[in-house]
């Protein structure tokens, strides 16, 4: 119920900023005409006031110019401060949707943003004919941690290995937290032996920091995950390269936990 809900509020936000980004546009565009406009304006009434026309006449026409020039100044004002009050509102509703789509305890996207980036890695693979490996990573033993030390450890746990996770992958990863202590990153235009190999590089890394307690400096322990990795062949969905990368990582329980499979069954 309470994904549905942030699914629903997340796509509400996205279609508000489409339809902000419009309105933003027609103001913008509104106010550029309104000042070009009173350009006209203030150079036609130069001009008049320059043209051999009778007193009364000129005065006329150049009092009613600059009555027109006075009021399109004003739109024009009115036009710019909409635009700052749309820009602001541009920047909250783009704050909106970032939280919507990222979770807020590690800071990583989250379950409606990874599905979604996945079709589209999954969409652009198969169009370059590229090749994308997923890895499906799961904290070993969390519930134990969790149950013996409890939840601010286990959130502790959770952002560290978020982290590692972030930081080992590099800016061309994708990393989001699948949901509990399951995490999964898209390696686009990777193989699947190589990714596998940065995965265990990084279990590798993480498995030789120790653990402590913040109140008395007493040992937790050491964090490892087990990872599955698969990549995408042809013409295959984005669920199924999730659930071979799925299949792979239960065979890593399976095997000892700690460790790296690759799915390589037919």
């Amino acid at each position: 119920m309470v994904n549905a809900l942030a699914d629903a509020l997340a796509q509400l936000v996205t279609a508000a900023r489409e339809q902000l980004d419009d309105a933003s546009e027609i103001v913008d565009r509104s106010a550029d005409e309104a000042r070009d406009y009173g350009s006209v304006l203030a150079q036609g009434a130069k001009t008049i006031n320059e043209a051999a026309l009778p007193d009364a006449v000129a005065a006329a026409v150049i009092e009613a110019t600059q009555t027109m020039l006075a009021r399109t100044r004003r739109a024009e004002e009115r036009l710019r401060g909409m635009s700052a009050d749309l820009a602001k509102l541009r920047h909250d509703l783009q704050e909106a949707q970032s939280q919507a789509e990222h979770d807020p305890l590690t800071g990583l996207p989250n379950r409606r943003a990874l599905d979604n980036a996945l079709q589209a890695a999954v969409i652009g693979a198969a169009a370059a004919q590229k090749a994308l490996s997923l890895a499906f990573c799961d904290i070993d033993n969390f519930k134990i941690l969790n149950d013996r030390h409890g939840h601010a450890v286990g959130d502790r746990v959770l952002r560290l290995v978020a982290d590692c996770l972030a930081d080992g992958g590099g800016e061309d990863v994708f990393v989001g937290r699948h949901g509990g202590e399951e995490f999964v990153l898209l390696f686009d235009g990777v193989g699947a032996e190589q990714a596998a190999l940065k995965i265990d590089m990084i279990r590798a890394q993480l498995a030789t920091r120790t653990l402590r307690s913040k109140t008395d400096d007493s040992p937790i322990g050491n964090v490892t995950f087990s990872a599955g990795v698969a990549m995408l062949r042809e013409e295959e969905e984005a669920n199924d390269l999730l659930h071979r990368a799925d299949r792979a990582l239960y065979r890593a329980k399976y095997n000892g936990r700690n460790r790296v499979e690759i799915d390589r069954e037919g």
